[in-house]
């Protein structure tokens, strides 16, 4: 029923008096949460046909294209969403599904290059995180260690998550002692966190003021 109720209402967008992109987003939008590609497909598409430079239906509809398994055609929507709104609060969220999109291509020069030039550009620690991420899932453990550690250095000084994902890689990777450093770093941060606590005790630490350490801004 939900995904014929989604049709009529795309019916109706698509009608002469309801052509507004807006409408169009909001039902490609809900389409997609709900898991009713071919409707947000043709949502989006007719948004974009409608206004080329529409930023947000282009990245949505890379969305779809990634969940369509169309990597490459993705890229071209992603990018040109980017070209559009590279200076902005979304910024983010366009690059992050467009290293996705690379990396589904197997690119990875190409995602390589964009991760860097991200990070060097923005700098910001969900950038670097994003480089981290993937530069492990192409085998670039060294880059992903420095990347894991820029994003921990250039962190707001509360926030816990560069420590978090650091010890998930170097627990992927093997790595004990750093894993171990960098939970003792996010148990400085939040010292009630059960979560950081119990993986800390799965390392054979026990929690306490006695093991935290101090964030790297902060020595």
């Amino acid at each position: 029923r939900a995904k014929i109720a989604l049709a009529l209402i795309v019916g109706l967008c698509l009608s002469a008096g309801f052509q507004t992109n807006s409408r169009l987003r909001l039902v490609g939008m809900r389409a997609l949460d709900s898991g009713d590609i071919e409707t947000a497909d043709a949502s989006f598409t007719r948004a974009v046909e409608r206004q080329p430079a529409d930023w947000k239906s282009l990245y949505y509809l890379g969305l779809v294209r990634l969940e369509q398994g169309r990597p490459i055609d993705a890229q071209v929507n992603l990018e040109q969403a980017y070209g559009i709104r590279d200076e902005h609060e979304e910024t983010a969220d366009i690059l992050d599904a467009l290293a996705e999109a690379l990396y589904q291509q197997d690119a990875g020069a190409r995602l390589h290059a964009m991760l860097r030039d991200a990070s060097q550009r923005y700098g910001r620690t969900r950038d670097y995180l994003r480089e981290a991420r993937y530069l492990a899932k192409i085998g670039d453990v060294d880059g992903s260690d420095l990347a894991y550690r820029k994003a921990a250095r250039f962190a707001q000084p509360d926030d816990v998550q560069p420590y978090v994902s650091m010890a998930d890689f170097y627990e992927s990777i093997g790595d004990q002692a750093r894993a171990v450093d960098a939970l003792q770093r996010a148990h400085y941060l939040r010292p009630d966190d059960r979560t950081i606590a119990d993986r800390l005790r799965r390392h054979g630490v026990v929690p306490g003021p006695t093991v935290a350490v101090p964030p790297a801004h902060q020595e």
